[in-house]
């Protein structure tokens, strides 16, 4: 059995930073613009395997967790970059379906003085859920079209009782708004957005995120978890709502933080803990991440998390 599966698109991430062209880039109400046709100059700063399935899976594996991704790719050459990656880093990938003629999901991440925006592009193929598939957590995450026939069989899957579900709507879901998108959320465990996606869900651009975190709870999930950037992260089990402070980091480019705020949040969850050191967890993990370009080399594990915790004793979240 494993501890945990993910189902998502693996992609490619391409890492531009953006800080040697600010001369020309008109940075005005957190809007970057320059004149189009023009050529910028940018600096390629890495290019890794990524996307939130795979993400998660490996904070997961760092942690001593069995994990497996469940994904569909092209035939080419990001697909076997995926497979290196993952299985180096205890991922098991046997769920990962390569498809000949298409081309693997890609992203271009445009950071900017720590802050980033992503131009992201999705494989057009049916996800589906293995046979016999028995693992303890299963993960949900961004994908492309067809992705509302999979959220059918996720709901049946969980009907059997035997499985958590941990879900992070994507970009797509979250812009189609279908019933499939609340069906989900009525049968999950936990739920993790940040304060836009929460928004875009409620359909509501002013909520503030009490109100949000119990709008959202009402919906079905146990667990409510809104990330908010710099600002922190809040939880929310129906009675309490919680919020703790980003932990000190000197951020450098912030892809997987979310990710890794919710991979930890999930190892906590794992070994038997609650609302309150999950956020810890998370919090932790995704200060790492952020020192670091790109989404998994700054993941934690298990021990270096409790050594965090251990040295900052006072660091925890208050209740509101």
């Amino acid at each position: 059995m494993y501890d945990l599966v993910s189902i998502g698109d693996v992609k490619l991430d391409v890492f531009i930073s953006l800080d040697q062209c600010l001369q020309k880039c008109n940075l005005k109400e957190k809007k970057v613009s320059f004149d189009f046709g023009e050529k910028i100059s940018v600096e390629v700063l890495d290019q890794q395997t990524a996307g939130s399935a795979p993400n998660v899976a490996t904070a997961l594996s760092r942690m001593n967790f069995k994990t497996a991704v469940i994904s569909n790719m092209g035939q080419d050459q990001t697909y076997l970059q995926a497979q290196r990656d993952l299985s180096n880093e205890g991922v098991d990938t046997r769920f990962i379906t390569p498809h000949k003629g298409e081309k693997s999901a890609f992203s271009a991440v445009l950071t900017l003085q720590g802050e980033k925006t992503i131009l992201v592009s999705y494989i057009l193929k049916q996800y589906k859920l293995p046979k016999r598939l028995s693992t303890k957590w299963l993960f949900v995450s961004e994908m492309g079209n067809g992705y509302d026939k999979l959220f059918k069989q996720v709901i049946k899957f969980m009907k059997k009782g035997e499985t958590k579900l941990a879900f992070n709507p994507g970009n797509k879901q979250i812009a189609d708004l279908k019933p499939e998108l609340y069906d989900l959320i009525a049968v999950t465990d936990v739920l993790f957005v940040n304060v836009g996606e929460g928004r875009e869900i409620l359909k509501s651009k002013k909520i503030g995120v009490p109100q949000m975190a119990k709008r959202l709870f009402k919906m079905g999930p146990s667990e409510v978890i809104i990330t908010d950037a710099r600002n922190g992260a809040y939880g929310y089990d129906g009675k309490t709502l919680w919020k703790i402070p980003m932990f000190p980091a000197k951020r450098v480019e912030a892809t997987g933080a979310g990710d890794s705020f919710a991979a930890a949040y999930l190892g906590a969850r794992l070994h038997g803990k609650g609302v309150e050191e999950g956020l810890i967890w998370g919090a932790i993990n995704s200060a790492e991440v952020v020192q670091h370009v790109g989404p998994v080399p700054g993941l934690l594990t298990h021990t270096e998390i409790l050594s965090r915790i251990k040295k900052n004793k006072s660091y925890r979240p208050t209740a509101l």
